[in-house]
């Protein structure tokens, strides 16, 4: 069973390095997003731009995944597809780590100190779910995709 996580199975090390490298891609690509939109944005923001936004979210999250594939894939030995996608599950690992300890922190100060921000604490919808599923499933589809790509590369 060990060897499947070793030598010929997901290797964390290149997991977590193709997922640092995706996070930093999509960093890059998101502030290129902001500058393109936000350029556009004099006004207020219809519905369609709303729209134009998350799916270029969802292209440039996918094109970053990639890239955090293809490197994952690249420095693991083999199964490389497996370790490129694998990196969309192990930023989901990180970002329930994340959300648990967050919500803990809120837990013990009863949420003052913490601006509402963006993550919508205070509403229970299930579109927020939804989101998060099909924003993972694009992930996980880029970071198989870069590890294909690096395995047809050979490296």
């Amino acid at each position: 069973m060990n060897r499947a996580l070793g030598q010929r199975g997901i290797q964390l090390g290149a997991v977590a390095l193709g997922w640092i490298v995706a996070i930093l891609a999509a960093l890059i690509l998101g502030a290129i997003l902001a500058a393109i939109f936000g350029a556009s944005n004099a006004g207020g923001v219809s519905a369609g731009e709303v729209a134009s936004v998350g799916i270029g979210g969802l292209i440039a999250s996918f094109l970053a995944y990639v890239i955090g594939g293809y490197v994952a894939g690249s420095r693991a030995n083999a199964a490389r597809p497996l370790n490129g996608a694998m990196t969309a599950v192990f930023g989901l690992v990180v970002g329930l780590i994340l959300a648990i300890i967050l919500s803990i922190l809120l837990l013990l100060t009863g949420g003052s100190g913490f601006p509402p921000g963006p993550l919508g604490l205070g509403s229970a919808s299930g579109g927020g779910f939804i989101s998060v599923l099909i924003a993972f499933l694009v992930n996980l589809a880029g970071g198989y995709v870069g590890g294909r790509v690096a395995e047809s590369r050979g490296r």
